[in-house]
């Protein structure tokens, strides 16, 4: 299992041995061959793989650990130092980070290749502007994208079609791709679960695939039959190796499924308030996918101690009281991955250690630059053991900052469950209880704090009334959670109530995806 889930190289399914693609059942959409892909660009450290690729470089096992990869990991403590003769409660983070590239980010030349299935609403209420936007947002990745890259483009209304099989990005490509982004037309119902049961067909199927795959969903519409079926497209998609991003465009779309489809997908869910700034989602959302330095990453905490919480968005497995497993898909250049932990430090006496190690954690990870399986050195998290701490001694302001971080999303994702049932002000009076807290604390204001503080500020507002919460609220209070949660955004679009671009989006997108949403909006 642990070899599998390491592989740097994809499993490649053959066509007429059992392939995912006929393992599947849906009656919305008409079973069909999609492995028509074009080959990938091959070059000399293996870009692409298909059947030859996997052949010639087998899997590096076990995983080398490595000073010089792609990520880092640190882990830091609440308190340096922890009174002995009592029990003592304590919160830590463990961060792993993409290391970040030289300059603005990694040239067209260097970063790696990718395949994007762009699945699009086009059903009836995509007429006019919104049918425009989209064509242009989906033309404009296909002028960025280079030749090495794949690009596929799914419609659906009430059914689904594939309108370009995936294509590499030279000359024809562009070309072929570019007139069916200009075909696309508006007409007839929602079918989500279409559309994204095709776009998968069209990754389960590639004989060959590129290191870097996405689906681009984007719908302005609703479809209360897609959401039982949300498991299993996830699980699909997994499978794949291909992440899910959702855009929800428009004020009239189901924010609640497509928020779904992103916490199960582990990546941010995109609201679209002002329909014009779609190119620029797509644009940063693919400057991202540009940028990425590592998948499949599993990071190993051992505790000394009783391990009492561990709080992350991402996936986390615990075998024991004093162990966690968790699961990252995947990381972009300069990101990081804050994982919360609180310890139960039981009380010392005084003939022991100085110093105590609270817990050990490394990380094993594809390093994409490479191609390899690597492992990063392992960290520990320490503090000493004194007589009595000194009654001034603040706690690490980072640790604090991502505490708030916690707090501030549980808090909105509380409140906005509150508003889902008509009770909007008790949600808040959620959001006015955590402001106040946050204000109260004796510790200063950092950038984190004040953008976290700006996301309270908005929230509220959304949260006047039922139709502020309908027309827009609900999505966007659903997009902030979603982005603290995952630690990535995805634009820097401004916010429609402040005219002004929130500084956690800032905060949570890298140099890459800034350099694409540059030229998305250059005209």
């Amino acid at each position: 299992m642990r070899a599998a889930r390491f592989s740097a190289l994809p499993v490649v399914q053959q066509v007429g041995s059992g392939p995912i693609w006929m393992q599947t059942n849906s009656s919305e959409t008409t079973r069909e061959r999609y492995d028509d892909d074009d080959d990938v660009h091959i070059d000399s450290v293996g870009e692409g793989f298909g059947n030859e690729g996997l052949l010639a470089q087998p899997e590096p096992d076990p995983a080398s650990v490595c000073t010089d990869g792609s990520v880092s990991l640190s882990s830091r403590v609440e308190y340096s130092a922890l009174p002995r003769g009592q029990t003592k409660s304590v919160f830590g983070l463990v961060t792993i980070q993409g290391v970040k590239p030289q300059g603005d980010g990694a040239s067209d030349a260097e970063r790696h290749a990718m395949d994007i299935v762009c699945v699009l609403d086009v059903s009836g209420s995509m007429d006019g502007g919104k049918i425009c936007q989209v064509k242009d947002a989906t033309r404009f990745i296909i002028e960025q994208a280079q030749p090495k890259d794949r690009i596929s483009i799914v419609s659906f209304n009430s059914h689904a079609s594939r309108v370009l099989r995936l294509r590499k990005m030279d000359g024809d490509g562009k070309d072929s791709a570019n007139i069916a982004a200009v075909q696309l037309s508006a007409g007839g119902g929602t079918s989500i679960a279409a559309g994204l049961d095709l776009g998968l067909q069209v990754m389960e199927q590639r004989r060959q695939r590129n290191k870097v795959s996405a689906i681009l969903l984007l719908t302005d519409g609703q479809d209360s039959s897609t959401r039982g079926r949300l498991p299993a497209l996830m699980t699909r998609a997994s499978e794949a190796h291909c992440s899910v991003y959702a855009f929800g465009f428009g004020a009239d779309h189901d924010a609640s499924l497509l928020s779904s489809v992103a916490e199960q997908a582990r990546t941010p869910f995109t609201f679209v308030e002002n329909t014009e700034n779609i190119r620029e989602a797509f644009a940063g959302t693919v400057g991202g996918l540009s940028s990425m330095v590592a998948q499949n990453v599993e990071l190993t905490i051992r505790s000394h101690v009783h391990l009492k919480t561990v709080t992350t968005g991402f996936t986390v497995q615990r075998p024991t009281e004093t162990q966690a497993t968790v699961w990252i898909p995947d990381i972009f250049a300069g990101e990081r991955r804050d994982i919360l932990v609180e310890l139960v430090v039981p009380e010392t006496g005084a003939e022991d250690a100085a110093r105590t190690v609270l817990l050990e954690a490394f990380a094993r990870y594809v390093d994409l630059s490479r191609n390899v399986l690597s492992q990063t050195p392992t960290v520990t998290m320490e503090a000493d053991r004194v007589e009595e701490p000194q009654p001034e001694m603040e706690p690490d302001e980072e640790v604090t900052n991502q505490r708030q971080r916690v707090e501030v999303t549980r808090a909105l994702r509380e409140a906005a469950a509150q508003c889902d049932r008509g009770e909007f002000e008790h949600a808040r009076s959620v959001l006015d209880s955590t402001d106040q807290q946050m204000k109260a604390s004796k510790y200063k204001q950092t950038r984190t704090t004040e953008a976290l503080a700006q996301e309270l500020d908005e929230a509220r507002e959304r949260m006047r009334s039922r139709s502020q919460w309908e027309n827009g609220g609900r999505a966007e209070v659903n997009d902030t959670c979603q982005m603290h949660s995952m630690q990535r955004c995805t634009n820097r679009m401004e916010s429609a109530r402040t005219g002004k671009t929130k500084a956690s989006k800032e905060m949570y997108s890298n140099a890459c995806q800034s350099s694409w949403i540059k030229r998305s909006r250059q005209p």
